[in-house]
């Protein structure tokens, strides 16, 4: 799948995601909504095989430098108010990550897309997503393209 996150060519190379903000100044909010992110990068680094290093592991603003994201301030404008920038985000993914599987290498997981047919009228493609969809399927969708 393809996001948009951060605009440019980082929404064909990275995966992006959104840390919900307070008011930017409860550090009980911030350390809660920052651990969460550290482990969802850990999992992610390890299901991909990713390593969390830059160029690889970067903010939004990080990208914007590079020159693959579009100009936003995420998360620098927050981080440092609290003590942490991206280097130690990435510092403590990593400890995570060594922490779970010292000498486990991490190997990207493959997926296998299913695709069920291709209709040239939408009515036909509707009836095909709702007999998937009856059939116990919720994972489905219509992706138009010409």
């Amino acid at each position: 799948m393809r996001g948009w996150h951060g605009g440019g060519s980082s929404n064909d190379t990275h995966i992006g995601f959104e840390i919900c903000e307070d008011g930017l100044s409860d550090p009980a909010y911030f350390s809660a909504v920052y651990k969460e992110a550290v482990e969802l990068c850990a999992y992610l680094c390890k299901q991909y095989g990713i390593k969390p290093e830059s160029p690889t592991l970067i903010c939004h603003s990080e990208g914007h430098k590079l020159g693959i994201a579009s100009n936003h301030g995420d998360v620098m404008h927050w981080f440092p108010k609290h003590g942490k920038s991206m280097d130690t985000f990435r510092a403590d993914v990593k400890k995570l990550l060594d922490a779970a599987s010292p000498e486990t290498p991490t190997t990207p997981k493959k997926y296998y897309r299913v695709q069920l047919g291709a209709f040239s009228v939408k009515a036909n493609a509707d009836a095909m997503l709702k007999k998937v969809k009856d059939a116990g399927f919720t994972d489905v969708f219509i992706k138009y393209s010409e």
